[in-house]
């Protein structure tokens, strides 16, 4: 390019030779402009319907899926699975039970999640229990998933002993998702403050119940206890009662702005925090359109949150979609 504008720099101080020269300036003149352009020009990339900002979580970021049907633990071969791993999904937030599974169920399914890179969680939860200050169910439903992970330890190395097979990790559940709401009570309506005292006090006993199991333990929460007055209850929540917040994120275009709070107060306390998308049908009752990507599709949920994290660029902010059984009906064609 140098030898170019030498070239071209000779060309214009010839006045004598500067009217045949006209053609070869202009050529000249071209190349250094296209030359300028490929060297400076911004880069531009077309994505395709395929190519969605959730095709590779970013580092410290998880894709996570619901699911509350006991009895997927007895499809080990089933279709969640694959599913998952189509859909990029590394975390499961599974119910179990042992009214329908059995402990060789119950391993079996975690070595397939395990062998298909796939953390996998207790999702358990019921309203009543945040009125119990002591905390007795929450700190149960610990009990149960800590027992979960030495039956199925049992079992595998009962396997693995008769099989001879060797092994890196033994599978288990990784901790609990707590699905608890107690903004839904009678109670609450008579005395917020009082029930969500009681939540909290019951929380922190089971958080530290759960740190002595070696189990995470994630709170689901909803985007609005600030504005029912829980501002403080909140923080204690975070601060105190848990290891991640999964907030339900329910309500289409506001996204950003209602996790601001709960985004400020996690990085206060170093704890976790995922955004939830509701996929299940408009119901005209608990569930309305603003609600849920029912219609919109995954494709549409899934650029939504790129530009959560977006807004959020100092906070690892993790995905999770509610649920595996309406998934497929929100897929994109």
């Amino acid at each position: 390019m140098h030898k170019s504008l030498r070239s071209l720099f000779r060309h214009l101080s010839n006045g004598r030779r500067r009217r045949a020269s006209l053609p070869l300036i202009g050529g000249l003149l071209f190349v250094v402009l296209l030359l300028v352009l490929l060297l400076f020009r911004t880069p531009c990339f077309i994505l395709s319907p395929d190519d969605t900002p959730l095709a590779a979580p970013p580092d410290g970021a998880d894709a996570g899926l619901f699911s509350w049907s006991s009895t997927t633990v007895n499809e080990s071969d089933g279709d969640l699975f694959p599913l998952m791993k189509q859909e990029k999904l590394n975390v499961l937030y599974q119910n179990f039970s042992s009214k329908t599974s059995n402990p060789e169920q119950m391993t079996a399914f975690l070595e397939t999640a395990l062998e298909e890179g796939i953390t996998v969680y207790h999702l358990t939860g019921h309203s009543a229990w945040a009125l119990d200050p002591e905390g007795k169910k929450i700190c149960e439903a610990v009990e149960t998933a800590a027992l979960y992970n030495q039956q199925t330890e049992q079992t595998f190395l009962e396997w693995r002993k008769a099989d001879g097979k060797s092994w890196d990790t033994i599978p288990r559940l990784n901790g609990i998702m707590l699905d608890i709401e107690p903004y839904t009570l009678d109670e609450w309506d008579e005395d917020a403050d009082a029930v969500m005292d009681s939540f909290v006090s019951g929380m922190k006993k089971a958080y530290t119940l759960a740190q002595a199991h070696d189990l995470q333990l994630i709170l689901c929460i909803p985007w609005y206890y600030e504005k029912k007055g829980q501002q403080e209850g909140l923080e204690e929540l975070i601060a105190n009662g848990c290891d991640s917040i999964a907030v339900m994120n329910y309500y289409r275009g506001a996204e950003i702005k209602n996790i601001a709070l709960e985004t400020t107060l996690v990085q206060k306390y170093g704890k976790g925090i995922i955004t939830i998308y509701e996929l299940q049908k408009a119901n005209g009752r608990g569930i309305k359109e603003i609600n849920s990507y029912h219609d919109l599709g995954l494709h549409a949920a899934r650029e939504n949150f790129a530009a959560v994290q977006a807004a959020y660029p100092e906070q690892t902010i993790s995905v999770a979609f509610h649920h595996y059984r309406v998934l497929e009906e929100v897929l994109d064609p």
